[in-house]
């Protein structure tokens, strides 16, 4: 809770895929966005890139990978700061793109750069601890946290004689798929056959199933606990739910934040879904974002599938369910390791031919997806101590939100590039950005009212 006679103007932005230095660009467009960020109190930003010196990483972490293997040059650490991002959550699906040195170095160069930075850390202790800055309104904390990494980049305590993990702070998420009886059975049976069923048997295995669940071991998982189990019901449902340990780690952080700050940030990047990635926020994902503002969280602000989900007000709280991103420059990244043009079908006979202008590499930029290329920044106004309004201001990335069609482009190859910078989006595309968050926040009963091209929220 936000001491009672604090006033605040809170900024957030999306997801920062950042590749290019951007901090030349003076054109009305981008210096409106930057005129936004830097007269708040504070701003905040997610940062889904590494940042590296090539005599700082190896080798890449990863090895059958769809997605964009994400490091950067570090000077673009100063160019976020200069365009008045002050905290940024570090915990992501790519924190670990690069092993523990891109991770370590990421944050290093952040905070050369004067950012203040969470999520990430030499073990479990230091990844989960919130991140404070002092600004002249008070004091700031930040908790940044990630749900669907893998296990390797699940940070760790010491013990045994051994050095805690550098990794993550992990919040995962546990999964039951209910079927009904007569499915239930379809599925045992065909497990049989193929020798792959696995039920709760009360060995030693432990096989992670409860009494009255099933999975499936198949061959490239026998080594695991159950990564899926199933349960009869009346309905086809996936269930998810915060893993309980993870969860009541991070709410103790929380807590330990809203004791030692005046305004508390909570930041949480999934990129799992109940089922296909659409408009439903996870079962999980709400399940935390209620906890985080129980344990003494201002905002919650999530991120991970790359476009704009619903906002609800929760205790006179902001919930962000996705902010969608902010920079998209992913196609511009200069080291492409061998692994990213396998995975992409490409002619490995000829990878001394293969570079970073070859196409694809990258997921989300074959076909325009609506959402991508747009979001919002989020202006939030707290007096004595409680939320009035937000203001949501509709950007774009250099393609209007409707058809795709690409308004600021760069390169001269076939596959065309978007320039992938926030541009104060105008028209059609600013409307169509803010109805879209106005119908998925009124899912939650949050009423957007549209003002010419600015969103308004109304506590």
């Amino acid at each position: 809770m936000a001491s009672p006679k604090l006033n605040w103007n809170v900024t957030l932005v999306g997801e920062c895929m950042v590749s290019r230095p951007f901090a030349v660009h003076d054109d009305p467009e981008s210096t409106r966005v930057y005129e936004l960020m830097r007269n708040a109190d504070l701003t905040y930003g997610h940062l889904e890139m590494n940042f590296a010196d090539e005599s700082e990483v190896t080798y890449p972490n990863r090895g059958d990978w769809l997605g964009s293997f994400m490091l950067s040059e570090p000077v673009i650490a100063k160019d976020l700061k200069w365009a008045g991002i002050d905290m940024m959550s570090l915990a992501h699906n790519h924190s670990l793109d690069f092993g523990p040195e891109g991770l370590l170095a990421t944050a290093k160069h952040c905070r050369a750069a004067g950012l203040t930075v969470a999520g990430t850390g030499v073990d479990l202790e230091a990844a989960r601890a919130p991140s404070y800055r002092e600004t002249k309104h008070g004091r700031v904390a930040l908790i940044s946290m990630s749900s669907g990494n893998k296990p390797n980049e699940w940070a760790s305590l010491a013990k045994g004689g051994f050095a805690g993990r550098p990794g993550i702070n992990p919040l995962r998420a546990s999964f039951k798929y209910m079927l009904t009886a007569e499915a239930a059975e379809q599925m045992k049976a065909i497990a049989r056959e193929l020798d792959v069923l696995r039920e709760s048997d009360g060995s030693t295995m432990g096989t992670g199933l409860q009494a009255g669940q099933f999975g499936f071991q198949m061959p490239g998982d026998q080594s695991t606990r159950a990564s899926n189990a199933f349960v009869v019901g009346d309905r086809f449902e996936i269930q998810s739910s915060c893993h309980r340990r993870d969860l009541e780690g991070n709410v103790r952080s929380i807590d330990e934040a809203r004791k030692m700050a005046d305004f508390v940030i909570v930041a949480h990047h999934f990129n799992i879904a109940d089922g296909k990635r659409r408009e439903k926020v996870p079962a999980f994902v709400r399940e935390f974002a209620h906890a985080a503002i129980d344990a003494g969280a201002d905002v919650y602000v999530a991120h991970g599938w790359h476009w704009c989900l619903g906002i609800e007000i929760y205790k006179g709280k902001p919930i962000i369910y996705g902010t969608g991103n902010f920079f998209a420059q992913s196609e511009f990244i200069r080291r492409v390791p061998y692994d990213s043009y396998e995975s992409w079908g490409h002619d490995m006979d000829r990878l001394p031919q293969l570079n970073p202008a070859d196409h694809p590499l990258h997921p989300g930029m074959d076909k325009h997806v609506e959402g991508w290329w747009n979001s919002a920044l989020m202006s939030l106004e707290m007096q004595d101590g409680k939320f009035v309004q937000m203001k949501l201001h509709p950007v774009e990335m250099g393609r209007v939100a409707k058809d795709g069609e690409i308004m600021r482009g760069t390169g001269q190859g076939e596959h065309a590039l978007t320039e992938g910078r926030p541009l104060i989006a105008k028209g059609e595309s600013a409307q169509r950005t803010l109805e879209r968050i106005q119908r998925l926040s009124s899912n939650f009963g949050t009423k957007v009212a549209i003002e010419g091209e600015v969103g308004i929220i109304r506590f």
